[in-house]
């Protein structure tokens, strides 16, 4: 069980509000947001799963990567909403910049249950949410991403945090 102190209750409210309240930065943009998933991680699972809930959809990475990337970065989305593994966020992370997109969060998610979010002055938000959310991180990430904060399900949440990574990138240009 997560213990929230009166300060991470308030910070978590008045980031949920600032999020709803503004459609947030990362929505202002041309198209909306991609979501992507490695299907073979628990966390990118519950991460589509927790999408597909809100009426979203999180594509699964497969295949030639730099292809498929490529081809979905013609819509021009607004931000890309990652759950993957290392390599793939790398990878999306170069292919994504030379399309104008930058990296405003990084969440590493590790089998100890500890997440460490490293995030630009833009993204300070969302490490605040992923320390809150806990092991719940992908699904309140999915919510994030699809601006559901409205819609958060209260969930109990189990065991530990799973390996992988959650990142943000947004079109800068």
């Amino acid at each position: 069980m997560t213990i929230v102190t009166r300060r991470d209750f308030l910070a978590s409210a008045a980031v949920a509000s600032a999020l709803a309240g503004s459609g947030g930065a990362m929505a202002a943009r041309t198209g909306g947001p991609l979501l992507l998933h490695d299907s073979g991680l628990g966390a990118g699972h519950r991460f589509a799963v927790r999408a597909a809930a809100l009426g979203g959809t999180s594509l699964a990475l497969e295949g030639d990567r730099v292809r498929q990337l490529r081809g979905l970065l013609v819509s021009e989305p607004a931000s890309i909403f990652g759950v993957t593994r290392r390599s793939d966020e790398l990878l999306i992370g170069e292919i994504a910049a030379e399309a104008g997109y930058r990296r405003i969060a990084l969440v590493l998610h590790r089998p100890v249950g500890v997440m460490v979010p490293i995030c630009a002055p833009d993204g300070a938000t969302i490490g605040t949410l992923a320390r809150l959310a806990g092991a719940r991180w992908p699904e309140a990430f999915a919510e994030l991403a699809l601006g559901g904060v409205e819609k958060c399900a209260v969930v109990p949440a189990t065991g530990m945090a799973e390996p992988a990574l959650s990142w943000v990138l947004i079109r800068s240009r």
